[in-house]
Protein backbone atom coordinates (compact mmCIF):
# COMPACT_ATOMS: atom_id res chain seq x y z
CA UNK A 1 0.00 0.00 0.00
CA UNK A 2 1.39 3.74 -0.76
CA UNK A 3 2.63 5.94 1.96
CA UNK A 4 -0.31 8.84 2.31
CA UNK A 5 0.80 10.61 5.14
CA UNK A 6 1.46 13.96 4.21
CA UNK A 7 -1.17 13.41 1.04
CA UNK A 8 -3.64 16.09 0.49
CA UNK A 9 -7.36 14.93 -0.07
CA UNK A 10 -9.65 17.91 -1.05
CA UNK A 11 -8.60 20.27 1.56
CA UNK A 12 -7.32 17.88 4.12
CA UNK A 13 -3.40 16.83 4.96
CA UNK A 14 -3.08 13.34 6.26
CA UNK A 15 -0.82 13.70 9.31
CA UNK A 16 -1.11 9.81 11.57
CA UNK A 17 -2.57 6.47 10.31
CA UNK A 18 -5.14 5.07 13.28
CA UNK A 19 -6.82 2.27 11.82
CA UNK A 20 -7.76 -0.21 9.13
CA UNK A 21 -11.32 -1.83 8.02
CA UNK A 22 -10.83 -4.18 5.62
CA UNK A 23 -9.86 -2.37 2.09
CA UNK A 24 -10.66 1.19 4.02
CA UNK A 25 -7.54 2.89 5.96
CA UNK A 26 -8.34 5.32 8.58
CA UNK A 27 -6.17 8.89 9.13
CA UNK A 28 -6.19 11.50 11.57
CA UNK A 29 -5.48 14.52 9.01
CA UNK A 30 -5.83 18.20 9.43
CA UNK A 31 -8.77 20.77 7.94
CA UNK A 32 -6.95 23.83 6.99
CA UNK A 33 -9.94 25.63 5.67
CA UNK A 34 -11.34 25.71 9.39
CA UNK A 35 -8.18 24.56 11.34
CA UNK A 36 -9.20 21.45 12.93
CA UNK A 37 -8.51 17.65 13.09
CA UNK A 38 -10.71 15.41 11.08
CA UNK A 39 -10.42 11.57 10.26
CA UNK A 40 -10.67 10.58 6.64
CA UNK A 41 -11.86 6.86 5.70
CA UNK A 42 -10.11 5.71 2.26
CA UNK A 43 -10.57 3.15 -0.27
CA UNK A 44 -8.78 2.39 -3.46
CA UNK A 45 -11.08 2.98 -6.23
CA UNK A 46 -9.10 0.29 -7.74
CA UNK A 47 -7.82 -3.23 -5.78
CA UNK A 48 -6.12 -6.57 -6.66
CA UNK A 49 -7.82 -8.69 -4.02
CA UNK A 50 -10.68 -11.06 -4.12
CA UNK A 51 -12.55 -10.19 -1.38
CA UNK A 52 -15.38 -8.04 -2.71
CA UNK A 53 -15.19 -6.67 -6.74
CA UNK A 54 -14.03 -3.15 -6.13
CA UNK A 55 -17.50 -1.79 -7.57
CA UNK A 56 -19.33 -2.90 -4.77
CA UNK A 57 -16.74 -1.86 -2.13
CA UNK A 58 -17.06 1.23 -3.66
CA UNK A 59 -20.61 0.89 -3.77
CA UNK A 60 -20.78 0.32 -0.18
CA UNK A 61 -18.49 3.07 0.88
CA UNK A 62 -20.72 5.66 -1.03
CA UNK A 63 -23.74 4.05 0.67
CA UNK A 64 -22.43 4.62 4.04
CA UNK A 65 -21.61 8.59 2.95
CA UNK A 66 -25.12 8.75 1.58
CA UNK A 67 -26.60 7.12 5.47
CA UNK A 68 -24.20 9.13 7.66
CA UNK A 69 -24.72 12.25 5.82
CA UNK A 70 -29.07 11.97 6.70
CA UNK A 71 -28.65 10.82 10.39
CA UNK A 72 -28.16 14.08 12.40
CA UNK A 73 -27.92 13.06 16.32
CA UNK A 74 -25.78 13.78 19.15
CA UNK A 75 -24.67 10.16 19.45
CA UNK A 76 -23.83 9.34 16.09
CA UNK A 77 -20.67 10.50 14.25
CA UNK A 78 -20.38 13.28 11.91
CA UNK A 79 -19.53 13.30 8.35
CA UNK A 80 -18.27 16.44 6.96
CA UNK A 81 -17.49 15.47 3.61
CA UNK A 82 -16.80 13.08 0.36
CA UNK A 83 -15.04 12.96 -2.58
CA UNK A 84 -13.05 10.63 -4.79
CA UNK A 85 -9.64 11.55 -6.15
CA UNK A 86 -6.64 10.08 -7.27
CA UNK A 87 -7.41 6.82 -7.47
CA UNK A 88 -9.38 6.90 -3.88
CA UNK A 89 -12.83 7.40 -2.14
CA UNK A 90 -12.65 9.06 0.98
CA UNK A 91 -14.65 10.15 3.50
CA UNK A 92 -14.27 12.96 5.95
CA UNK A 93 -15.69 12.49 9.83
CA UNK A 94 -15.42 13.61 13.53
CA UNK A 95 -12.01 13.29 14.62
CA UNK A 96 -12.78 11.53 17.96
CA UNK A 97 -9.45 11.14 19.89
CA UNK A 98 -11.04 9.52 22.96
CA UNK A 99 -10.57 5.87 20.68
CA UNK A 100 -13.34 3.45 20.54
CA UNK A 101 -15.86 1.40 23.68
CA UNK A 102 -13.47 -1.17 22.05
CA UNK A 103 -10.29 -0.86 23.74
CA UNK A 104 -11.39 -0.06 26.98
CA UNK A 105 -12.99 -3.68 27.00
CA UNK A 106 -10.82 -6.31 29.18
CA UNK A 107 -11.48 -9.80 29.52
CA UNK A 108 -13.06 -10.92 32.76
CA UNK A 109 -13.54 -7.03 33.63
CA UNK A 110 -17.14 -5.53 33.06
CA UNK A 111 -17.74 -1.89 33.47
CA UNK A 112 -20.01 -0.50 36.28
CA UNK A 113 -23.71 -0.83 35.17
CA UNK A 114 -24.40 2.60 35.93
CA UNK A 115 -22.00 3.43 33.27
CA UNK A 116 -23.10 0.61 31.39
CA UNK A 117 -26.34 1.85 31.12
CA UNK A 118 -25.06 5.47 29.87
CA UNK A 119 -23.14 4.29 27.27
CA UNK A 120 -25.79 1.78 25.57
CA UNK A 121 -28.85 4.04 26.86
CA UNK A 122 -27.37 6.95 24.34
CA UNK A 123 -26.34 4.55 21.17
CA UNK A 124 -30.15 2.74 21.55
CA UNK A 125 -30.86 6.36 21.52
CA UNK A 126 -29.17 7.07 18.35
CA UNK A 127 -30.09 3.37 16.25
CA UNK A 128 -33.66 3.88 17.03
CA UNK A 129 -33.50 7.79 15.21
CA UNK A 130 -31.49 5.81 12.81
CA UNK A 131 -34.32 3.26 12.06
CA UNK A 132 -36.63 5.80 12.08
CA UNK A 133 -34.95 7.23 9.19
CA UNK A 134 -35.31 4.37 7.33
CA UNK A 135 -31.46 3.00 8.02
CA UNK A 136 -30.43 -0.69 9.52
CA UNK A 137 -26.35 -0.05 10.90
CA UNK A 138 -26.15 -3.83 10.64
CA UNK A 139 -22.51 -3.76 12.26
CA UNK A 140 -23.40 -2.44 16.06
CA UNK A 141 -20.42 -3.30 18.54
CA UNK A 142 -17.45 -1.66 20.47
CA UNK A 143 -15.25 -0.76 17.52
CA UNK A 144 -18.12 1.03 15.79
CA UNK A 145 -18.59 2.93 19.38
CA UNK A 146 -16.61 5.73 19.89
CA UNK A 147 -16.03 7.97 23.17
CA UNK A 148 -16.27 11.45 22.77
CA UNK A 149 -16.36 11.77 26.54
CA UNK A 150 -16.07 8.78 29.28
CA UNK A 151 -19.99 9.38 28.98
CA UNK A 152 -20.75 10.60 25.48
CA UNK A 153 -20.43 7.71 22.72
CA UNK A 154 -20.79 8.19 19.64
CA UNK A 155 -21.93 5.19 16.56
CA UNK A 156 -19.66 4.89 13.93
CA UNK A 157 -19.13 3.06 10.49
CA UNK A 158 -22.38 3.04 8.63
CA UNK A 159 -20.32 1.06 5.55
CA UNK A 160 -22.42 -2.43 6.27
CA UNK A 161 -26.02 0.04 6.81
CA UNK A 162 -28.80 -1.63 5.17
CA UNK A 163 -31.23 1.97 3.37
CA UNK A 164 -35.06 0.54 3.81
CA UNK A 165 -36.02 2.69 1.03
CA UNK A 166 -33.39 3.18 -1.03
CA UNK A 167 -33.71 2.01 -4.76
CA UNK A 168 -30.08 0.89 -4.70
CA UNK A 169 -29.24 -2.54 -5.65
CA UNK A 170 -28.53 -5.32 -2.74
CA UNK A 171 -24.53 -5.07 -2.05
CA UNK A 172 -24.68 -8.36 -0.02
CA UNK A 173 -23.64 -11.08 -2.28
CA UNK A 174 -26.28 -14.10 -1.63
CA UNK A 175 -25.26 -15.97 1.57
CA UNK A 176 -22.85 -13.88 2.49
CA UNK A 177 -22.57 -12.45 6.34
CA UNK A 178 -22.76 -9.10 6.74
CA UNK A 179 -21.68 -7.75 9.90
CA UNK A 180 -19.41 -9.42 13.00
CA UNK A 181 -19.35 -12.82 13.26
CA UNK A 182 -19.82 -12.24 17.49
CA UNK A 183 -22.74 -9.25 17.47
CA UNK A 184 -24.60 -10.82 14.39
CA UNK A 185 -28.00 -11.68 14.66
CA UNK A 186 -29.08 -15.65 13.62
CA UNK A 187 -31.27 -14.33 10.69
CA UNK A 188 -27.90 -12.29 9.34
CA UNK A 189 -26.00 -15.21 9.90
CA UNK A 190 -28.48 -17.60 8.23
CA UNK A 191 -28.84 -14.78 5.30
CA UNK A 192 -32.49 -14.23 5.52
CA UNK A 193 -34.61 -11.03 5.37
CA UNK A 194 -33.85 -8.54 8.21
CA UNK A 195 -34.92 -5.45 9.80
CA UNK A 196 -33.71 -3.21 12.85
CA UNK A 197 -34.30 -6.02 15.46
CA UNK A 198 -30.92 -7.11 14.18
CA UNK A 199 -29.39 -3.99 15.69
CA UNK A 200 -31.36 -4.55 19.06
CA UNK A 201 -29.63 -8.37 19.16
CA UNK A 202 -26.16 -6.40 18.95
CA UNK A 203 -26.68 -4.10 21.28
CA UNK A 204 -27.57 -6.87 23.61
CA UNK A 205 -24.56 -8.57 22.75
CA UNK A 206 -22.39 -5.35 23.54
CA UNK A 207 -24.23 -4.34 26.91
CA UNK A 208 -23.63 -8.35 28.30
CA UNK A 209 -20.13 -7.56 27.34
CA UNK A 210 -20.03 -5.04 29.44
CA UNK A 211 -22.02 -5.93 31.89
CA UNK A 212 -19.88 -9.36 32.57
CA UNK A 213 -16.55 -8.70 30.38
CA UNK A 214 -17.66 -11.65 28.58
CA UNK A 215 -19.22 -12.80 25.58
CA UNK A 216 -22.78 -14.45 25.68
CA UNK A 217 -21.73 -17.25 23.54
CA UNK A 218 -18.87 -19.72 23.53
CA UNK A 219 -16.94 -21.27 20.71
CA UNK A 220 -13.64 -22.42 20.19
CA UNK A 221 -14.14 -21.30 16.62
CA UNK A 222 -15.84 -18.67 14.31
CA UNK A 223 -17.87 -21.31 12.80
CA UNK A 224 -18.46 -22.96 16.73
CA UNK A 225 -19.46 -18.95 17.46
CA UNK A 226 -21.87 -18.76 15.12
CA UNK A 227 -23.34 -22.12 15.39
CA UNK A 228 -24.07 -21.35 19.59
CA UNK A 229 -25.68 -18.49 18.63
CA UNK A 230 -28.65 -20.41 16.65
CA UNK A 231 -28.52 -24.03 18.86
CA UNK A 232 -28.07 -22.17 22.01
CA UNK A 233 -29.08 -19.64 24.58
CA UNK A 234 -26.34 -17.33 25.68
CA UNK A 235 -24.53 -18.09 28.75
CA UNK A 236 -27.18 -17.00 31.66
CA UNK A 237 -25.99 -13.28 33.28
CA UNK A 238 -25.73 -13.52 36.48
CA UNK A 239 -23.69 -16.54 35.89
CA UNK A 240 -21.59 -14.83 33.87
CA UNK A 241 -21.27 -12.01 36.67
CA UNK A 242 -23.67 -13.13 39.82
CA UNK A 243 -22.89 -9.46 40.91
CA UNK A 244 -24.65 -7.62 38.25
CA UNK A 245 -28.65 -6.60 39.13
CA UNK A 246 -30.68 -9.32 38.15
CA UNK A 247 -32.99 -6.54 36.47
CA UNK A 248 -30.81 -7.04 33.77
CA UNK A 249 -31.22 -10.67 33.43
CA UNK A 250 -35.10 -10.42 31.49
CA UNK A 251 -33.97 -7.33 28.99
CA UNK A 252 -30.70 -9.38 27.61
CA UNK A 253 -32.68 -12.59 27.41
CA UNK A 254 -35.26 -10.73 25.51
CA UNK A 255 -32.99 -8.68 23.19
CA UNK A 256 -31.05 -11.61 22.45
CA UNK A 257 -33.64 -13.96 21.57
CA UNK A 258 -33.05 -16.17 18.33
CA UNK A 259 -36.70 -15.30 16.33
CA UNK A 260 -36.65 -11.53 16.12
CA UNK A 261 -40.14 -11.46 16.71
CA UNK A 262 -39.83 -12.61 20.45
CA UNK A 263 -37.20 -9.29 20.70
CA UNK A 264 -38.05 -6.04 21.88
CA UNK A 265 -40.49 -4.71 18.69
CA UNK A 266 -38.24 -1.48 18.10
CA UNK A 267 -35.23 -0.20 19.47
CA UNK A 268 -37.61 3.05 20.50
CA UNK A 269 -39.14 0.33 23.29
CA UNK A 270 -35.67 -0.75 24.37
CA UNK A 271 -34.93 2.62 25.06
CA UNK A 272 -38.06 2.97 27.19
CA UNK A 273 -37.04 -0.22 28.79
CA UNK A 274 -33.58 0.59 29.62
CA UNK A 275 -34.47 4.14 30.96
CA UNK A 276 -36.49 2.87 33.62
CA UNK A 277 -34.19 0.10 34.46
CA UNK A 278 -31.41 2.80 34.87
CA UNK A 279 -34.39 4.85 37.23
CA UNK A 280 -35.47 2.11 39.41
CA UNK A 281 -31.67 1.47 40.09
CA UNK A 282 -30.31 4.93 40.30
CA UNK A 283 -33.61 5.74 43.14
CA UNK A 284 -32.77 2.89 44.85
CA UNK A 285 -29.53 3.82 45.26
CA UNK A 286 -29.90 7.18 47.07
CA UNK A 287 -28.57 7.54 50.50
CA UNK A 288 -31.51 7.68 53.17
CA UNK A 289 -30.15 10.94 54.99
CA UNK A 290 -30.34 12.61 51.55
CA UNK A 291 -33.87 12.70 50.29
CA UNK A 292 -35.35 15.11 48.22
CA UNK A 293 -36.45 17.41 49.90
CA UNK A 294 -40.12 17.74 50.89
CA UNK A 295 -42.78 19.37 48.09
CA UNK A 296 -46.05 19.39 50.34
CA UNK A 297 -49.58 20.48 49.03
CA UNK A 298 -49.61 24.00 49.57
CA UNK A 299 -46.71 24.26 47.49
CA UNK A 300 -47.46 22.17 44.38
CA UNK A 301 -51.04 23.56 44.50
CA UNK A 302 -49.70 27.58 44.32
CA UNK A 303 -46.62 26.63 42.15
CA UNK A 304 -48.26 28.86 39.51
CA UNK A 305 -48.96 31.62 41.96
CA UNK A 306 -45.25 32.52 42.47
CA UNK A 307 -44.64 36.45 41.29
CA UNK A 308 -41.07 37.38 40.20
CA UNK A 309 -39.22 39.41 42.60
CA UNK A 310 -40.23 36.62 45.18
CA UNK A 311 -37.09 34.19 44.47
CA UNK A 312 -37.72 33.66 40.90
CA UNK A 313 -34.76 32.62 38.40
CA UNK A 314 -32.62 33.38 34.67
CA UNK A 315 -31.13 31.53 32.28
CA UNK A 316 -28.96 32.52 30.08
CA UNK A 317 -27.40 29.98 27.06
CA UNK A 318 -23.24 30.47 27.87
CA UNK A 319 -23.06 30.02 24.34
CA UNK A 320 -24.68 33.03 22.59
CA UNK A 321 -25.49 35.25 26.03
CA UNK A 322 -29.36 34.91 25.10
CA UNK A 323 -31.71 35.15 28.08
CA UNK A 324 -34.40 32.25 27.95
CA UNK A 325 -37.79 33.61 29.33
CA UNK A 326 -39.19 31.76 31.87
CA UNK A 327 -42.28 31.01 33.37
CA UNK A 328 -42.58 32.62 37.22
CA UNK A 329 -43.35 29.31 38.73
CA UNK A 330 -41.87 27.48 41.60
CA UNK A 331 -41.38 24.26 39.71
CA UNK A 332 -39.83 24.25 36.25
CA UNK A 333 -39.17 21.28 33.65
CA UNK A 334 -35.94 21.83 31.42
CA UNK A 335 -36.59 20.32 28.11
CA UNK A 336 -37.26 20.35 24.31
CA UNK A 337 -40.68 20.64 22.68
CA UNK A 338 -42.08 17.82 20.93
CA UNK A 339 -45.42 17.63 19.40
CA UNK A 340 -48.10 18.93 21.81
CA UNK A 341 -45.80 18.21 24.99
CA UNK A 342 -43.95 21.33 25.93
CA UNK A 343 -41.64 21.62 28.73
CA UNK A 344 -41.70 25.12 30.68
CA UNK A 345 -38.30 25.47 29.78
CA UNK A 346 -37.93 24.85 26.03
CA UNK A 347 -34.30 24.11 24.72
CA UNK A 348 -35.82 23.28 21.39
CA UNK A 349 -35.47 27.02 20.12
CA UNK A 350 -31.67 26.52 21.31
CA UNK A 351 -30.74 23.96 19.36
CA UNK A 352 -31.93 21.36 21.70
CA UNK A 353 -32.49 18.36 18.95
CA UNK A 354 -28.87 18.39 17.37
CA UNK A 355 -27.63 19.10 20.82
CA UNK A 356 -28.91 16.14 22.84
CA UNK A 357 -31.51 17.54 25.38
CA UNK A 358 -34.68 14.77 26.14
CA UNK A 359 -37.96 15.71 26.04
CA UNK A 360 -38.04 15.63 29.70
CA UNK A 361 -34.66 16.52 30.71
CA UNK A 362 -33.71 18.40 33.71
CA UNK A 363 -35.99 19.57 36.85
CA UNK A 364 -35.46 23.05 38.62
CA UNK A 365 -37.53 24.14 42.03
CA UNK A 366 -37.70 26.13 44.52
CA UNK A 367 -37.94 25.45 48.22
CA UNK A 368 -38.37 28.18 50.82
CA UNK A 369 -35.49 30.82 49.61
CA UNK A 370 -33.14 28.03 48.08
CA UNK A 371 -33.14 26.20 43.97
CA UNK A 372 -32.40 22.66 43.40
CA UNK A 373 -32.18 20.85 40.18
CA UNK A 374 -32.09 17.07 39.33
CA UNK A 375 -32.08 15.11 36.56
CA UNK A 376 -35.19 13.59 35.10
CA UNK A 377 -32.98 10.59 33.41
CA UNK A 378 -32.30 12.14 30.45
CA UNK A 379 -30.41 10.45 27.61
CA UNK A 380 -27.26 12.31 27.96
CA UNK A 381 -27.05 13.85 31.21
CA UNK A 382 -28.11 16.93 33.19
CA UNK A 383 -24.63 18.33 34.52
CA UNK A 384 -23.54 21.14 37.23
CA UNK A 385 -20.20 22.95 36.64
CA UNK A 386 -19.08 19.87 35.20
CA UNK A 387 -20.74 17.70 37.25
CA UNK A 388 -22.84 14.89 36.01
CA UNK A 389 -25.53 14.30 38.37
CA UNK A 390 -27.22 10.89 39.39
CA UNK A 391 -30.80 10.72 38.09
CA UNK A 392 -33.04 12.01 40.76
CA UNK A 393 -30.06 13.45 42.82
CA UNK A 394 -30.72 16.56 44.23
CA UNK A 395 -28.19 19.35 44.11
CA UNK A 396 -28.75 23.05 45.65
CA UNK A 397 -27.54 25.64 42.78
CA UNK A 398 -26.07 29.22 43.54
CA UNK A 399 -26.15 31.76 41.82
CA UNK A 400 -23.85 31.84 38.78
CA UNK A 401 -23.72 27.75 38.45
CA UNK A 402 -23.12 26.13 35.05
CA UNK A 403 -26.58 23.82 34.44
CA UNK A 404 -25.68 21.43 31.10
CA UNK A 405 -28.53 19.90 29.37
CA UNK A 406 -26.73 17.38 26.87
CA UNK A 407 -24.59 20.23 25.37
CA UNK A 408 -26.75 23.12 25.62
CA UNK A 409 -24.76 25.01 28.96
CA UNK A 410 -27.32 27.36 30.71
CA UNK A 411 -26.28 29.86 33.27
CA UNK A 412 -28.38 29.92 36.15
CA UNK A 413 -29.07 33.63 38.19
CA UNK A 414 -31.57 35.01 41.07
CA UNK A 415 -34.50 37.04 39.41
CA UNK A 416 -33.24 39.76 41.94
CA UNK A 417 -30.60 40.30 39.54
CA UNK A 418 -32.53 40.86 36.24
CA UNK A 419 -31.73 44.00 34.80
CA UNK A 420 -35.23 46.31 34.47
CA UNK A 421 -34.36 45.94 30.82
CA UNK A 422 -34.60 42.29 30.69
CA UNK A 423 -38.22 42.27 32.72
CA UNK A 424 -39.50 44.48 30.85
CA UNK A 425 -38.94 42.18 27.66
Amino acid sequence: MEELIGRYFGGYKLERKIGNGGMAQIYQAFDEKLSRPVAIKLIPLQADINIDAPEVVLARFRQEAQAIGQLRHPNILTIYDYGEAEAWAYLVMEYVPGGSLAERLKPNQPFDYRQALEIVIAVADALAFAHEQGVIHRDVKPANILLAEEDWPLLADFGLAKLQRSIMFNLTTPGQVMGTIAYAAPEQIQGSKIDGRVDIYALGVVLYQLLSGKLPFYGESAFDLMMARMTERPIPLLEANPGVPIIFEAVINRALAQKPEQRYASMAELVDELSKIREALFAAELPQGEARPGRDESLMVNQHQEQVGQGGVRLKVTATGQEILIPDQAELVIGRAHKEIKPDVDLEPYGGSQAGVSRRHSHLFRQGDDWFVEDLGSTNGTFVNGVRLVPQQIIKLKDGDIIRCGQIELKFGLESEITQEVMVK
